[in-house]
């Protein structure tokens, strides 16, 4: 998960500034080895470790590094729920970890890090520009999660009668009817944090052909957000009201809602591109999956730009021990074709224009990335293109949620403006 600046806010940046002033005290005091608490020739790593990334699959994953450089790299799990929570408690400790995986710079880190801009090998990583914070580039990524995706049940089409996936968003529509007529659930969709992720899937190809850098141009106050999703509440609102997403849905958690989707219950499903290895690890499926674009706006070419953010992250520790050795540990992730082939095989982790062989759902996704016009910030934003908010994930999912119980499209425009304008 992305580690969202906790100072853009004017009213948070007081209390963060304060904070600020002992951690960097700490920091300076404990440089050099003492700040990383690296033993020599040691490169430390903090990782998010999973079931199917843990331990060993990190140490294989840099076994070529360490036989190539003479490195020992050790690999270290966070010290508290997540990277995300540990790096800034271990930076004010003064034993911040010399190469930090999976979570991005914000206003607060970026300083503690180091700039990877005149690092040649880094400026073709993928989306390396789309998180540079001012002039500076922090995070180095090793591919792409696509997140506007639609996945779909070809049976179901069939069934339907729909021989061509729509690139419209009337074609959309009479696609929902058609497999409601059929007997399917039209569009499957989720409660807890995956009712908002959803509808901001769907719509990011649409909302950035009409809006480019709409989260910029909402911290200029250029645009609301609510003007800018207006429109889609009011077609989420109304697939509500069609009953192509079932009320009950919104009770739901994520999990719940996948396994619908497995079982052959529903037409299509937004998601990003990790659902892949839960219909991996689905097994065969009584039915075929297909995976489209969602529609662009009207009058505008198809496919739109790809709501997409940067997959296995890695930064540097500017107080690491071996800063050099640090670098050259991240080169080796991003770069070396064996170690990028191992990383794009995990979590739906894909890479632009790659030539790792994909089959199936991964073949269409790949084909989807390798065709976007452009691969664009989601949510909150990222690097220079950010809303002038922190939390805006949840309370959109709330406004969304709203959108089921009865708010109107109006109402759930005023209420996410209501909150940017408390929260800036």
């Amino acid at each position: 998960m992305t580690m969202m600046s906790a100072n853009r806010g004017s009213k948070a940046r007081g209390v963060v500034v304060a904070a600020v002033v002992p951690l960097m005290l700490l920091t300076a005091c404990s440089s050099g080895t003492g700040a990383s608490g690296s033993k020599d020739g040691e490169i430390r790593m903090m990782v998010n470790l999973t079931d199917n990334l843990d331990q060993s699959y990190w140490e294989k994953l840099v076994k070529p590094f360490e036989d190539k450089t003479g490195l020992k790299v050790k690999i270290e799990g966070p010290t508290g729920k997540s990277v995300a929570e540990s790096f800034p408690q271990q930076l004010a400790a003064g034993t911040a970890p010399d190469v930090i995986q999976s979570i991005f710079p914000d206003d607060d880190t970026a300083p503690e890090l180091v700039d990877l801009s005149g690092e040649d090998w880094a400026k073709n990583t993928p989306m390396f520009d789309e998180y540079a914070i001012g002039d500076a580039h922090y995070a180095v990524g090793v591919g792409t999660q696509p997140q506007s995706l639609v996945y779909y049940n070809k049976s179901a089409f069939k069934k339907a009668g729909i021989t061509a996936t729509p690139t419209t968003w009337k074609e959309l529509t009479d696609d929902l009817g058609e497999l409601k007529k059929a007997g399917y659930t039209p569009m499957q969709t989720a409660g807890d944090y995956q009712t908002g992720l959803q509808l901001q899937q769907i719509y990011h190809p649409t909302l950035n052909q009409l809006h480019p850098k709409w989260q910029s141009a909402v911290k200029d106050e250029k645009l609301t957000v609510g003007e800018t999703y207006k429109p889609a509440f009011q077609m989420y609102a109304d697939w509500i009201d069609a009953h192509y997403i079932a009320k009950s849905d919104v009770g739901l958690n994520p999990s719940q809602a996948d396994g619908n989707f497995v079982a052959g219950k529903a037409g299509l499903y937004t998601n990003g591109s990790w659902f892949a290895a839960t219909l991996a690890k689905a097994g065969t499926l009584p039915f075929d999956v297909g995976v489209f674009s969602p529609p662009a706006a009207d009058g505008k070419s198809y496919p739109g730009p790809q709501g997409a953010t940067m997959a296995n992250p890695y930064m540097v520790h500017k107080g690491a021990a071996d800063e050099d050795g640090a670098k050259q540990l991240v080169e080796f992730l991003v770069t070396d074709p064996a170690a990028i082939k191992a990383q794009l095989g995990s979590d739906g982790v894909f890479r632009k224009d790659s030539d790792v062989k994909q089959t199936g759902v991964g073949s269409q996704i790949q084909a989807i990335l390798d065709d976007a016009p452009a691969l664009v910030a989601v949510g909150e934003g990222q690097g220079n293109v950010r809303l002038p908010v922190t939390g805006f994930n949840p309370k959109f999912t709330e406004v969304a949620q709203s959108l089921y119980t009865g708010a109107s499209p109006a109402d759930a425009a005023k209420a996410i403006d209501q909150w940017v304008d408390e929260n800036r």
